[in-house]
């Protein structure tokens, strides 16, 4: 096992090796990712590639569509490649899936109407946390372009003064409420939706909308079923953007760029389910991550941003990477033998480069990094978008290459991991493609380490220690 002290060294690599520019790439839904300048010769690139095959990633990907229980821990399936399929999704009973197709349609109907403006509401309070609230509002901030009636508000962690704000700004007449919850239980949430629902008045219900797996505790909340917008019980909360979690997205971006960014997923799971090797790019990302983590023994990865919209992808990535893979015990309720998911950060490349970049590129510790972009931007300054991938290859450079001249506190030492992932343009269905293929990325890597990424017993646990000790603090 490669250690940080002992790394294979990319400016010498790319001496010798003049096609490994064009050979150590992947591709797919129009993204390219470029990880030639990742510490890594050709014969860790061949076992990398094995490994797929000996961890038999085919049979569990077969699982994964066809149903099977995935996520022992809760004896349940991982189906959420259903809440995206364009057809009666084959893992499951036609009645089910039937049912699934009718609660997209009904809430993207919902969504419609809000973004046409046919419900006379102006502003929709979101309220939900983690992957109630990370994914529906990195896809709203990325395809949001400002066509829709309704402006959404993302309510999250509970911060009183922020919520009071927004009750001065906004007025409870036209202002509409969607709790996304799936156990409708998580106490910020209600805590919050409680507060929304005194300041929006009496008629509260007839403009909110509950998205959840749990259907009684939102009637038991004030709701009707008209207004509730279920999602079914197997759907893991970090991977719930596709459903009715997602209707203040749709609201705000449309339906039809929704159902777009649903197909761009659909894409990316047939993609994986044919492909389920070291050539396809979810696979080969999740590779990537084992090789960092632990072939170089490195503990941090960072998705640096130089596409603006795609400013929250870090927190996005962080808890779906984070959540599933941080596990200390394999299927059979053994250690791990090995370290799992490194501490994922993210934020907008020319930002960070005022901040943190600093340590990156001259500090003792290396930090490996995926900067993401796209050529072309959705506005009239195409010399912003020029300027920020100049930043991104030069930075990409820099910490590949680093700087050998120059007095000592100019000189850099290079070698720091980094990879880039391209697309011409972002929009809905390149979109979809991405986020679908890092949920299958994080499934091959699963696989792979033989863990379970579906529960979360860690956070649970903080939940139920939080409500106990609630209960002894003084009001």
């Amino acid at each position: 096992m490669l250690r940080k002290n002992n790394i294979p060294v990319v400016s010498e690599m790319m001496a010798a090796d003049p096609d490994r520019a064009d050979d150590f790439l992947r591709e797919g839904g129009g993204w390219r990712l470029d990880f030639s300048g990742i510490p890594l010769d050709r014969g860790g690139l061949a076992a990398l590639q094995r490994l797929p095959e000996a961890s038999g990633l085919a049979a569990a990907v077969e699982r994964l569509f066809s149903g099977a229980i995935v996520n022992p821990s809760e004896n349940q399936p991982a189906l959420h490649m259903a809440l995206r399929a364009s057809r009666p999704f084959r893992g499951l009973a036609v009645d089910e899936a039937e049912q699934v197709m009718a609660e997209r349609a009904r809430f993207l109907s919902v969504a419609g109407a809000l973004h046409a403006g046919e419900t006379g509401l102006t502003d929709l309070l979101h309220i939900g946390i983690g992957g109630s609230d990370l994914g529906p509002r990195l896809v709203a901030d990325a395809l949001d372009a400002d066509d829709g009636a309704v402006r959404v508000h993302w309510l999250s962690t509970l911060d009183g003064r922020r919520f009071e704000r927004l009750c001065r700004r906004l007025d409870p007449r036209t202002t509409g409420l969607v709790i996304a919850s799936k156990s409708f239980s998580t106490e910020e949430t209600l805590l919050q939706a409680r507060a929304a629902r005194d300041w929006l008045g009496p008629d509260w219900a007839e403009r909110s909308w509950a998205a959840t797996a749990k259907v009684e505790r939102a009637r038991e909340f004030g709701l009707d079923d008209a207004h509730i917008l279920p999602f079914p019980a197997w759907t893991g909360g970090r991977f719930s953007l596709w459903s009715s979690v997602g209707v203040s997205t749709a609201a705000a971006i449309g339906p039809e760029r929704f159902e777009a960014l649903l197909e761009g997923a659909e894409a990316a799971d047939e993609d994986f389910r044919s492909h389920p090797d070291a050539e396809g790019l979810a696979t080969f990302a999740g590779l990537l991550v084992h090789y960092l983590r632990r072939e170089l023994d490195l503990d941090t990865l960072g998705f640096v941003s130089y596409e603006p919209r795609l400013a929250l992808l870090g927190d996005y990535l962080q808890q779906l990477f984070m959540e599933s893979l941080g596990k200390g015990v394999d299927l059979d309720g053994r250690a791990v033998d090995g370290p799992t998911v490194p501490l994922i950060f993210g934020g907008r490349g020319t930002d960070l480069q005022h901040s943190i970049f600093q340590a990156l590129h001259q500090g003792p510790d290396s930090h490996p990094l995926v900067l993401v972009g796209a050529r072309r931007g959705d506005h009239a300054h195409p010399d912003w978008q020029r300027c920020q991938m100049a930043h991104l290859l030069a930075q990409a450079s820099a910490l590949s290459n680093g700087r050998g001249d120059g007095e000592a506190f100019q000189r850099m030492p290079g070698n720091r991991p980094v990879a880039t992932l391209l697309v011409d343009e972002l929009d809905a269905r390149s979109l979809g493609w991405l986020l679908a293929s890092f949920e299958q990325a994080v499934y091959a890597l699963s696989v792979v380490w033989r863990i379970n990424p579906f529960d979360q017993w860690g956070v649970e646990e903080g939940k139920r220690l939080a409500r106990e000790i609630r209960r002894q603090l003084p009001d």
